[in-house]
């Protein structure tokens, strides 16, 4: 049994083929790094987004009971309860 011998030209081809698949190969995992990178990202940004709206839900809720009104009052009325005393720093202009 005799094995032809194959030429240089062949065996070239095929090193340049394998050279070939292994760059692409290479750039390929890179790209799938920096997408699996970016994925992430965006996942950390959709929870906190998530967690963004259960607290805006939360305040649409609440939007009408006593401690809201409140609260309310207190920030953009200045508004204070029966009894309480309030210091103003003279320095500061509201």
């Amino acid at each position: 049994m005799r094995f032809k011998k194959t030429s240089l030209l062949a065996k070239l081809l095929i090193l340049a083929v394998a050279i070939f698949a292994i760059i692409q190969l290479v750039s390929n995992t890179d790209k799938l790094i920096v997408k699996r990178k970016e994925a992430d990202a965006l996942q950390e940004s959709l929870l906190y987004e998530e967690q963004e709206k259960a607290q805006l839900m939360q305040d649409i809720e609440d939007y009408g009971s006593d401690d809201s009104v409140k609260a309310i009052a207190r920030s953009r009325l200045h508004m204070v309860e029966a009894g309480e005393i309030v210091f103003r720093d003279a320095d500061m202009h509201d």
